[in-house]
């Protein structure tokens, strides 16, 4: 069976890296974004998002938009041009039609739902009300399914993590504790390893990817790891190489992954959200190794390169951003630079798709994880070499 779909993928750019270029593309888009911006309808919405103008969240709402510029600002890669703790209060009473309307509005979400928001406020602007609302949103989980990263438990563990951070308060760590403890209990045997199975959407699944699947779960154990107990790492290691090594799809040097466990004769994908992309960077921040491990996440950085850029853009989600993302991850595991050149020649072919995108549609796209924004951010961690996402690896 083939590895991956050529029809979604094209050549690597032959125009060589360009720190001076990206930095100006990253000004570029930060300054677009900047500009657009619209205290009341927030930013306009772009053709290709089925969402309408006005969302609030992190994964394609304003909150994400909000969270990429600050992160961009921290770390210096844009002057700060833009305050927005003045419509925080706004956007976190924002009423989101749209969550309510999907079957997950009781969830948690980290990535769809006003946890997120709420996480946003407390990195510009912290208070005790957020915080509190934050740890009631994502202790509601408990009850519920644990789903995956997007929606469900995985999630609201990052975003633990990340209130941990920023208040030093012992009862995310305690949440997060019992978050794990049931995430791993909730992980069945199938075949040779353990998977979890997901309901989403009217189907129950046990998806792989980052977003959707295993590798999303296994990603929020690493993020806490400290956290765990000994027997609770060792589980996770254990389940996370079993996937890993036994799940695979290979050809040669080169290994790809199917989106849904029960249909692994299902065509590939090679993007973040499913394949090889999301499962290479949750699974290269693994705080352990072995030699099948290893091999694995390298012969699955080799399908990603040999697949190529995505045609459908270079965004974060499912296009070209996401890809050279998870080749850095494994440049940060390895400390072999031929990741890096990799993701930065991915970047390069990222650049002139988004500049073809703008032209075609007269404006950019304002989100995280599907937008330019998001893209932003790949830029810049493809000059620095340290892949570090906003609402995954840092908040």
């Amino acid at each position: 069976m083939d590895l991956f779909q050529p029809d979604r993928h094209e050549s690597v750019s032959v125009a060589p890296w360009n720190e001076a270029a990206a930095r100006a593309a990253i000004t570029e888009i930060a300054a677009s974004t900047i500009s657009h911006f619209d205290p009341e309808k927030l930013w306009p919405a772009h053709p290709l998002e089925d969402v309408p103008a006005g969302v609030a969240n992190m994964y394609f709402g304003a909150t994400g938009v909000i969270l990429a510029l600050d992160y961009l600002t921290r770390t210096g890669a844009v002057e700060r041009a833009h305050d927005f703790r003045p419509v925080l209060p706004a956007l976190v009473e924002r009423d989101n039609v749209w969550l309510k309307n999907t079957p997950f509005g009781a969830y948690g979400s980290l990535l769809m739902g006003d946890m997120g928001t709420h996480l946003v406020a407390m990195r510009l602007a912290p208070d005790a009300r957020s915080a509190d609302y934050i740890y009631a949103r994502a202790e509601g989980n408990n009850a519920l399914e644990p789903l995956e990263l997007m929606w469900g438990t995985a999630g609201s563990m990052l975003a633990c993590c990340f209130m941990h951070e920023l208040t030093g308060e012992e009862r995310f760590e305690e949440l997060y504790c019992a978050q794990a403890t049931r995430l791993l209990s909730a992980a069945e045997y199938v075949d040779a390893c353990r998977l979890w199975t997901q309901d989403l959407y009217g189907r129950r699944a046990r998806y792989l990817g980052l977003v959707h699947g295993f590798a999303g779960n296994v990603f929020a154990l690493f993020r806490g790891w400290h956290w765990l107990a000994a027997e609770q790492q060792k589980a996770a290691a254990e389940l996370a190489t079993d996937m890993l090594v036994t799940t695979a799809k290979r050809s040669g040097r080169s290994a790809n992954w199917p989106s849904n466990a029960d249909q692994p004769e299902a065509p590939m994908l090679s993007q973040i959200c499913h394949g090889a992309p999301g499962i290479v960077a949750a699974l290269a921040d693994a705080p352990f190794s072995s030699p099948d491990f290893e091999r694995a996440l390298t012969d699955g950085g080799e399908l990603i390169w040999i697949a190529g850029p995505l045609k459908k853009g270079s965004n974060f989600c499912h296009g070209t951003g996401g890809n050279a993302y998870a080749l850095l991850k494994l440049y940060r595991r390895t400390r072999d630079r031929k990741w890096l050149h990799r993701a930065r020649a991915f970047a390069v072919t990222g650049l002139s798709r988004w500049r073809a995108a703008r032209a075609e549609y007269g404006q950019d796209r304002y989100s995280l994880w599907t937008g330019d924004p998001g893209f932003a951010v790949c830029l810049w961690s493809c000059i620095t070499g340290d892949p570090q996402f906003p609402g995954l690896d840092v908040i």
